[in-house]
């Protein structure tokens, strides 16, 4: 009995030995959940830019109001009135400059205009067709960017022709003059860079009174102010 047990612990001794060998021969049991790939490593695109130079064309609306005071020959002091309203079409070249999210830039569009006004006084001495054929502004123009949305206030110089036919005076004499003006122009505007290098614009000018106006005989130099509103809306291509 003492040797059957002996043999007996024996054999379970080769046997643990046995086994513990092939367990360490086994590969490892694999994980509850298999490591993932890395990502693949995707930079973030850039923000949009508004510096450079951009090319582009407009149209729009403008509406002008304006009144004064002068002397008529036959009739003596007279006071006058003008109104008028036209469609316009031009084009624009500009520039911007961004730093942080302000945006400096400088404009310049030319615009043919295609409409007229009338300038009439009460007693009926005075009556004329008045055109703006062309004008055009040169503007500064400064903005705050959110990325590709662009609001900005612009101010400048515009400069113009302006033709009037008609007569004046009792008698009357007919005339048809033109005249070069400049004046002060002031507005705001929004820009959208809606796809790629392509951007869309809304913008208000408001313009004061011309230095000059067409001559008038039978006349004297009028005395008063003016003023023009202009809503326009462009497509800008930037290089």
């Amino acid at each position: 009995m003492p040797r059957f047990r002996s043999a007996l612990a024996g054999g379970a001794i080769l046997a643990s030995a046995v086994g513990a060998a092939s367990a360490a021969d086994l590969p490892p049991p694999p994980p509850a959940y298999p490591p993932q790939a890395p990502a693949a490593y995707v930079p973030a695109a850039p923000g949009f830019s508004w510096t450079g130079f951009y090319l582009g064309a407009n149209a729009g609306y403008g509406w002008s109001n304006g009144s004064g005071t002068t002397t008529t020959f036959g009739v003596g002091p007279d006071t006058f009135s003008a109104s008028g309203n036209a469609f316009v079409v031009g084009g624009q070249l500009g520039y911007n400059y961004q730093f942080a999210s302000v945006v400096f830039g400088v404009e310049a569009d030319f615009q043919g205009s295609f409409g007229s006004g009338t300038l009439t006084d009460p007693s009926g001495a005075l009556s004329a067709t008045v055109k703006d054929p062309w004008f055009g502004t040169v503007r500064g123009r400064l903005g705050y960017a959110w990325d590709r949305v662009l609001l900005y206030g612009t101010g400048g110089l515009v400069y113009g022709d302006t033709t009037a036919n008609g007569a004046s005076g009792i008698p009357a004499i007919a005339f048809n003059n033109s005249s070069t003006y400049y004046t002060w122009t002031a507005g705001a505007g929004a820009e959208w860079a809606f796809a790629g290098p392509w951007s869309a614009k809304i913008e208000y000018l408001y313009s004061g009174t011309p230095s000059s106006i067409p001559a008038i005989p039978n006349v004297t130099p009028p005395s008063g102010s003016a003023h023009t509103n202009l809503v326009r809306a462009g497509l800008d291509y930037h290089f």
